[in-house]
């Protein structure tokens, strides 16, 4: 393996990413404050987000299964550009439906393109390298989603079509990079199982399962924060700076998670890292439906966002661990992503509208408590069965 190909793969796995959710980061946190600006019920922001993500759901199982069809880049190019339309879209819109509509085709975009993605990571990394490019690809989509999603609300209050402006330069910027990369040719594995059996001799074994119940449940939460959220500061009188600023907080803690698990390989293989950062979610709930203060918020999105960061981590590295059927665990991977939004969305938009708008944290922290005991039980069911079979 020549060294120069390892360094562009690692490049590339960090700035594609970076880029594609720079101008995620901007959007969604921008567009709730617009939409609130247009008259916005907590309703409505929860149908912002469940609708397009219901879209979102079967375009990230067809990608990931597409690409092994016709190729990752084929994929990608085309989702990437409805991203640049959708951006161009918000930038121009002067009511709510319009934003729903043009949410949806960024929904889309978004479902169509990390499948894709994640799979051409796989593609290009050898025996050796695949945590290392994962560890990659994790640090750039959280580095710069947190860092656009902390001035999206700044940006916003200054001109209003200038956080969508910067997204479509931030994609157009992602298909030039994936231009690029189409140019680097793929690493043929000659045992697509040698990496696996390396680095686990049974596979992830029960781990992948609650690692994605973990990784629901982020998102499940991060949706409730990020559509919820600013109606809740908006009605204590923040600014739409500060409300943007603390859900910025929340990817700064996705990035702190994701750094913690990429600094080596000491959760593989472990149930505690997966059930820590179930308990840190329902922490983070319980101090949102209980808090007064920004630091408090913000205390609170960060262990949210750090236990979201070490559960995708172990998701999306024990579904590609075997190195079979990636394009379809990336799919169900995201497909995870985009059902946690859904549910999210829609049990958050329905208990602010008609209980209350902390209700939707304690909610949240209900499905912690039950995800943390879903995990256990069926780590022991399965440890169970492992132990009579031998």
């Amino acid at each position: 393996m020549e060294r120069s190909h390892i360094a562009r793969t690692r490049i590339f796995s960090f700035a594609v990413p970076a880029c594609m959710d720079g101008m995620i980061g901007l959007v969604q946190t921008a567009l709730p404050l617009l939409a609130i600006r247009f008259g916005a019920t907590p309703w409505f922001l929860g149908m912002l987000g469940w609708t397009a993500q219901g879209v979102r759901l079967p375009c990230t199982i067809g990608a990931g299964v597409l690409s092994e069809r016709i190729g990752r880049t084929r994929v990608i190019i085309p989702a990437a550009g409805m991203g640049i339309l959708a951006c161009v879209g918000f930038a121009l819109a002067r009511n709510n439906l319009q934003l729903l509509v043009l949410y949806i085709l960024m929904a889309s975009s978004m479902g169509a393109f990390y499948p894709a993605l994640q799979a051409l990571i796989g593609d290009h990394s050898p025996k050796g390298e695949l945590r290392k490019n994962l560890s990659a690809f994790n640090v750039g989509w959280t580095v710069g989603g947190s860092l656009c999603a902390l001035s999206a609300g700044y940006l916003l209050a200054a001109r209003r079509s200038l956080p969508f402006a910067l997204g479509a330069v931030l994609v157009l910027i992602v298909i030039l990079l994936v231009l690029l990369w189409s140019r680097v040719p793929v690493i043929r594995r000659t045992d697509p199982t040698q990496e696996a059996a390396s680095t686990s001799d049974n596979g992830p074994g029960p781990l992948l399962l609650i690692a994605r119940i973990g990784h629901f449940l982020g998102f499940f939460g991060y949706a409730m924060v990020r559509l919820q959220f600013p109606k809740l500061g908006t009605d204590m009188g923040m600014t739409e700076g500060t409300i943007g600023l603390l859900v910025g907080t929340m990817l700064v803690g996705q990035a702190v998670g994701i750094l913690i698990s990429s600094a080596g390989p000491w959760w593989r293989g472990k149930l505690w890292p997966q059930i820590l950062a179930q308990g840190m979610a329902l922490v983070s709930g319980l101090i949102v439906f209980a808090a007064g203060s920004p630091f408090l918020f913000a205390l609170a999105f960060l262990v949210q966002g750090s236990a979201l960061g070490i559960a995708y981590t172990g998701a999306l590295y024990y579904g590609l661990q075997a190195r079979t059927n990636m394009g379809r665990n990336t799919g169900i991977h995201e497909m995870l992503v985009a059902s946690g939004n859904i549910t999210g969305s829609l049990a958050g938009g329905a208990v602010a509208q008609f209980i209350s708008l902390r209700a939707p944290y304690l909610v949240f922290a209900g499905l912690s408590v039950l995800a943390v005991a879903t995990s256990l039980t069926y780590w022991r069911l399965t440890a169970r069965t492992n132990h009579r079979a031998t």
